[in-house]
């Protein structure tokens, strides 16, 4: 109990998507899926705002809150290179609002000291193998070639801009 007690150097949260749930009855829970809204390839509902939302109810829970790291946030896409560019504009949206659901959060008085988008290069992914493209960079698997998704792009040109002030 010692060693658990010590307070936290930081908080790190991954988040990808919200579920919205209703009680089964019998003290659990079903998940009960949106209609209408933008979904990834994964299938999960694109809700940056449940992030600022999370981050916000974080802090007014626990006023001892540590500086928090994003770990984790992206997104899936079937990405393919064409004419030596990957053209991803949902990853680029849905980071964008993401970032700003932060910028909110922090606005707010959330200590947000970094953000890890998931991933830098595509890679295998758990229960889909290779099938499933969350990096900023593309990989071809066959040859190993990398390739710079516009998202990567954008996400560089974000930083820069960041960096200037």
């Amino acid at each position: 109990m010692d060693i658990i007690g010590h307070p936290m150097n930081y908080l790190g949260i991954n988040y990808y998507f919200r579920s919205n749930v209703r009680s089964d009855d019998h003290g659990g829970f079903v998940d009960v899926p949106l209609d209408g809204v933008e979904r990834t390839q994964m299938g999960w509902e694109v809700h940056p705002q449940g992030l600022q939302d999370l981050l916000i109810g974080f802090k007014a829970s626990y006023p001892a809150l540590p500086p928090i790291y994003i770990t984790e946030n992206g997104m899936a896409s079937d990405d393919k290179v064409v004419g030596g560019t990957v053209d991803d504009a949902q990853r680029i949206a849905f980071l964008n609002r993401h970032f700003a659901a932060v910028a909110g959060a922090m606005d707010a008085g959330v200590d947000v000291r970094g953000y890890f988008v998931w991933s830098l290069m595509d890679n295998y992914e758990w229960s889909y193998g290779y099938e499933r493209r969350f990096g900023i960079v593309h990989v071809d698997y066959a040859t190993q070639q990398r390739t710079l998704k516009q998202s990567g792009k954008a996400f560089s040109a974000f930083l820069k801009a960041r960096a200037a002030g």
